[in-house]
């Protein structure tokens, strides 16, 4: 949960990138809502239980998602993905290659 944590602290580093933010994963809406509600996060957070989604980003582990992050271009193709357990730690290093993706 760090990882959302340290998103939420530092959101405003993406605020010109010309992209839309989401975290997803397999847990239920609910739970994402219970989440978003105590942590106070203001971006969305999706549910992929069937991890359609979440293997097309190149994110699936074993019957559930990995940690990291993927850049989608707006056609809906996957750009970039990176499997990282410390991608919001290293969130300065995380915006870099985002950006670099979408350039």
């Amino acid at each position: 949960m760090s990882q959302l944590v340290q998103l939420q602290e530092n959101i405003d580093q993406f605020e010109d990138v010309e992209a839309d933010i989401y975290t997803i994963s397999s847990d239920s809406p609910e739970a994402h809502q219970n989440l978003k509600n105590q942590e106070g996060f203001t971006f969305t957070m999706l549910s992929d239980p069937s991890l359609n989604v979440i293997e097309k980003a190149d994110m699936a582990g074993d019957q559930m998602s990995v940690r990291g992050y993927s850049v989608f271009d707006k056609d809906g193709k996957l750009i970039t993905s990176e499997e990282n357990d410390f991608w919001g730690d290293n969130i300065d290093n995380t915006e870099e290659k985002i950006r670099e993706a979408l350039e």
